[in-house]
């Protein structure tokens, strides 16, 4: 069997006939000119099930997109949790705005705008929860501010860390280093318990233990 039969098989398990989901997917695809490309719904719906057994109050999603992963989270997160995002353009910033007022969680909302490096470390609130799904060479500075803005018992994912299967063998693809070290540095430090779960192009789930 083959393993993009495997992904469609499990896809095929989720339903997200919903349209608030729905209107960002499509928006997101939209804005792939922009850089943005959604996840998948079967890593969506892993995104709900990592937030209703977390129970986060706060959420710190960098590279948001069109929000179709943040309303994800809102599925699976309590209604007095929060989520700050991290967006580097103003336009795509601007659509996600728009599709978190037409969903109703504007106000439950924090988006902050500039590059990720820059912004991270003006952050300091403690997190719950963070999903990383940005700018793949950048991964592994991601993670060094990440564990400053997390605490013992907090999650930590990031998305495309199969990105294509170049991070096997020898194909080259822009990102795959950045996805290497990064995978290097989570199942290496001993704060954190790590697995990459292959769903889609590979989400890796790190629980912080010290």
């Amino acid at each position: 069997m083959q393993y993009e039969q495997v992904v469609r098989y499990v896809k095929s398990l989720v339903d997200d006939k919903d349209a608030a989901l729905s209107e960002a997917y499509r928006k997101s695809i939209e804005l792939r000119p922009y850089g943005v490309i959604p996840i998948d719904h079967s890593r969506g719906r892993f995104l709900e099930l990592v937030a209703k057994m977390t129970k986060p109050k706060r959420v710190l999603e960098i590279g948001p997109g069109g929000g179709y992963s943040s309303l994800w989270f809102f599925k699976g997160m309590g209604t007095s949790a929060r989520l700050e995002v991290v967006e580097h353009n103003p336009h795509v910033a601007v659509e996600f705005k728009k599709i978190m007022k037409r969903a109703g969680f504007a106000k439950r909302v924090t988006i902050h705008l500039g590059p990720a490096l820059h912004v991270l470390p003006s952050l300091k609130r403690n997190f719950d929860v963070v999903f990383i799904d940005a700018d793949k060479e950048e991964y592994p500075a991601y993670l060094k501010h990440v564990m400053r803005l997390t605490h013992v018992g907090s999650v930590t994912l990031a998305d495309n860390l199969l990105w294509h299967g170049s991070v096997i063998g020898k194909r080259s693809r822009t990102g795959a280093d950045g996805i290497r070290e990064y995978t290097r540095m989570i199942f290496n430090d001993k704060r954190l318990r790590s697995l990459i779960v292959p769903l889609g192009d590979g989400m890796s789930l790190s629980y912080r233990v010290a």
